[in-house]
């Protein structure tokens, strides 16, 4: 049997005994906070905020308010733009523009003239002459890249005053000229000239035929 003293027991007791008693205080304090801050919860957080809120108020208090810094004015290191720049190009645009109209409507009225009954009328005349083909060649048509009638040519007002170039398969060229005219569109053209210059030299092709038109 085990034999134990009574002075081990004593001294288990009492450490049992203070045990049981620091935890009924412990646990008696416990009560008391929560209960105190059990109605009112926020209160236990009250000491934080009142020492937050006082340490705010104290650097704003001390803190200087800010400053705006203005530095140096901004500066533009480049040359301004010309106004009469862009009236320049516009103006350069529209010449041109008019330039190419004028050139197109030229080459359509043209192109009018070299097929009109009296031009064609001519050449086959031309080409039909003797005196012509002793001269030029044969193989008669326009001269140049571009067929061109100068002068005016208007039957409805009964005036022809052309001139053009041609050429034949001599290589040479000869410059046609015709003038005629008319009172009113029931009569006959009159011609006054129809001639052919070939070499600085001119011929008259009103003794050959001068009832073509």
């Amino acid at each position: 049997m085990l034999s134990i003293s009574k002075k081990s027991l004593v001294s288990v007791n009492s450490k049992n005994v203070m045990k049981h008693l620091s935890y009924n205080r412990s646990y008696s304090s416990f009560i008391t906070i929560s209960t105190k801050t059990s109605s009112f919860p926020f209160l236990s957080l009250y000491p934080l905020i009142n020492k937050s809120v006082i340490s705010n108020a104290r650097y704003n208090s001390t803190s200087t308010p800010p400053t705006i810094k203005y530095g140096k004015p901004l500066r533009i290191d480049r040359e301004l733009p010309d106004p009469t720049k862009e009236q320049r190009k516009l103006m350069a645009s529209f010449i041109l523009f008019g330039g190419i109209m004028v050139t197109a409507l030229a080459v359509i009225f043209n192109y009018e003239k070299t097929e009109n009954a009296i031009v064609t009328n001519t050449l086959y005349q031309l080409r039909r002459s003797e005196k012509i083909r002793d001269l030029i060649g044969e193989n008669i048509e326009f001269d140049g890249l571009i067929p061109w009638v100068y002068g005016q040519l208007n039957p409805m007002a009964g005036k022809v005053n052309i001139r053009f170039y041609i050429k034949g398969n001599k290589n040479k060229s000869g410059e046609i000229k015709l003038v005629a005219d008319r009172s009113n569109k029931d009569q006959e053209f009159l011609i006054h000239e129809w001639s052919l210059t070939v070499d600085g030299q001119r011929f008259d092709l009103l003794e050959e035929n001068s009832s073509f038109l």
